[in-house]
């Protein structure tokens, strides 16, 4: 009788997690096969499941809509706000997590409470800001305006790893003569590489999907995907093939991203979480 329970609850789980999986997967399905169907094909019904793949539509969006220059902006922003977001937060979540100054909570919170923030809220100032520098539409301007928000993330990600690492560590590094900047290069954040690895990919993630300071701060010359991708989208005119293409230029890196790296982000977010 217990058994037949647990092969009961078993299967119930399992009848969850599938339904959940073609839950998740079927947008995703939707959105690449929209990409490579004839433009007819895309609404009938019923829906046509078997088809002849067609490449026109990157294309029309890689060529004739220029969108491939567009994907290497996101490529140089995300990357590029990515690197130096770690590269500061690191420095920064390491003072927060060793040495305990005053109002040490408060700036920690103070910290994270920028990454609440809507990115609307500073639109205005960092454009008027960006203007007077001349910084608009460049792609130095658009990096600086997504490390006010992923700085903080790292900062906050990084410290919480930090701070799960012994100190014995440091205190033997720092007795056989290294530095504190040796110590955290050399000691600290080979032993969270995870988390390091897991707090990069969501700030690339969250960089390269941005759309509200590229729209606002960019016109043609450092745009990125999301940008014309919202274009394809007019009042009287919707190419719904080449946004399913445009679509999925965008989704893939980041898909392929992350299947790449799925085993630090698990390892990641999961450390220190039994000791």
């Amino acid at each position: 009788m217990i058994k037949k329970k647990k092969r009961v609850s078993r299967g119930f789980a399992y009848t969850i997690l599938i339904l959940a999986s073609l839950g998740i997967l079927f947008p995703i399905f939707w959105l690449f096969s929209g990409a490579v169907k004839e433009s007819r094909d895309l609404w009938a019904i019923p829906p046509i499941w078997l088809f002849k793949p067609t490449l026109k539509h990157f294309v029309l969006v890689l060529v004739e809509r220029h969108f491939a220059k567009n994907l290497m902006n996101s490529l140089i922003v995300a990357a590029g706000s990515t690197g130096i977001s770690i590269f500061l937060g690191a420095f920064a979540a390491y003072s927060l997590a060793r040495f305990k100054v005053k109002g040490h909570a408060h700036i920690s919170f103070w910290i994270i409470s920028l990454r609440m923030m809507p990115p609307i809220v500073v639109i205005l100032p960092l454009y008027i800001f960006f203007s007077k520098l001349r910084l608009i539409d460049t792609h130095i301007g658009l990096i600086l305006a997504h490390i006010t928000l992923n700085l903080p993330f790292a900062v906050w990600m990084l410290m919480g790893f930090l701070q799960e690492v012994p100190r014995e560590l440091e205190d033997a590094a720092l007795v056989d003569g290294c530095n504190r900047i040796g110590v955290l290069y050399r000691i600290l954040l080979p032993v969270i590489l995870p988390g390091l690895a897991a707090t990069a990919v969501f700030c690339m993630i969250w960089s390269w999907n941005d759309f509200i300071f590229a729209f606002s701060l960019t016109s043609t010359q450092a745009a990125t995907l999301p940008v014309p991708i919202s274009g394809l989208l007019g009042d009287y005119i919707w190419e719904w093939s080449a946004f399913y293409a445009g679509g999925s230029l965008a989704a893939a890196p980041i898909l392929i991203m992350a299947l790449l790296t799925q085993k630090y982000l698990v390892r990641g977010l999961t450390f220190g979480a039994v000791r």
